[in-house]
């Protein structure tokens, strides 16, 4: 699927205005918070000319996305998550820069590990507890925890190495809005009627900002 490059989210990193394409490749889904595999290869990376010479390099197994072969060049790639290219020997991660989707490039090690924000908790039967990732994964985890806090994954192996707790004095990145790539400091909370908000130091000045917003990084 395709959209006018002029209607594109403003955290795709390409110009807007390009008389020789008009057109660019979304994801298959939540194309407002992520980039598409196609996009990578074809437009930012520039690895591939073509949609075509893409879906080769995805369907003969080239590209990886957290440690797993993805073979649909339209798969989303979101914040934090890692593409790897085998043949290459390359590893990026996908970040925030300047209110933009950038590609840092990371080493093998590093490309094991992925932080991931828990959206939800289920109570099973047996009284087991399942966590439920933002990034669709689900774990059986005998660890306390709290809906907010971020994991530690490794992509890997396939398991948590870490919660990483959603409170004060925790290192949070702002991942949408108007402070997205900013890093800093959890202050405190303040109560509102419908929630509360979290004060965080960026630089040298708090702010207010809302709990979707935030992802705890250590």
């Amino acid at each position: 699927m395709h959209i006018k490059k002029s209607l594109m989210p403003t955290t795709w990193p390409l110009p807007r205005k390009n008389k020789r394409k008009r057109f660019i490749a979304v994801p298959s889904h939540a194309s407002s918070k992520c980039i598409s595999v196609l996009f990578i290869l074809r437009d930012v990376l520039k690895i591939a000319k073509t949609r075509k010479e893409a879906k080769y390099m995805t369907l003969t197994g080239y590209v990886k996305v957290n440690n797993k072969i993805r073979t649909d060049e339209n798969f989303p790639v979101q914040v934090l998550d890692v593409i790897g290219l085998e043949k290459a020997k390359l590893n990026y991660r996908l970040e925030i820069v300047n209110r933009r989707f950038h590609l840092e490039e990371i080493s093998d090690k590093e490309a094991q590990l992925k932080i991931v924000k828990i959206g939800g908790k289920k109570i099973l039967d047996g009284g087991k507890v399942q966590m439920n990732l933002e990034d669709g994964q689900n774990f059986i985890s005998k660890d306390k925890f709290s809906v907010g806090d971020s994991v530690l994954l490794n992509t890997k192996e396939d398991k948590i190495e870490k919660i990483l707790p959603l409170k004060e004095g925790a290192e949070v990145e702002v991942i949408l809005g108007k402070h997205a790539g900013n890093k800093g400091k959890l202050v405190r909370f303040e109560s509102l009627v419908n929630g509360r908000s979290y004060i965080v130091k960026l630089n040298d000045k708090e702010v207010s900002l809302p709990f979707k917003t935030l992802l705890v990084i250590k």
